[in-house]
């Protein structure tokens, strides 16, 4: 089942599956079109504490080398990412430290 949200003038799509269950709970997927993760972390983590998801994907996050993981993402996610070395693109997966993940 997915729920999509309203924020600013795009729409976030919520998406939870029963493929994965701990403690009786699905896992729930936060997919974001950041258009710039950087300048928007208040938002986007406002999502993330308002739905709680185990994993959260974002794309065209826009963020370079130089920037590191604890600037933008919070600490109680493990965080990949592939950055793009001219204007825009990039993305990232985020996953909760309670899920076992490897890159």
């Amino acid at each position: 089942m997915n729920r999509e949200v309203k924020v600013g003038s795009r729409v976030k799509v919520i998406a939870e599956t029963s493929a994965y269950t701990t403690e009786g709970k699905s896992l729930v997927v936060l997919q974001v079109n950041c258009r710039s993760v950087y300048n928007k972390a208040i938002e986007r983590w406002n999502l993330v504490d308002t739905y709680n998801p185990d994993v959260v994907i974002g794309t065209e996050s826009w963020l370079k080398e130089d920037i590191n993981n604890a600037e933008v993402f919070k600490t109680d996610f493990t965080t990949y990412r592939m950055d793009r070395t001219v204007r825009g693109g990039g993305v990232f997966i985020c996953f909760k430290n309670i899920i076992t993940s490897t890159a």
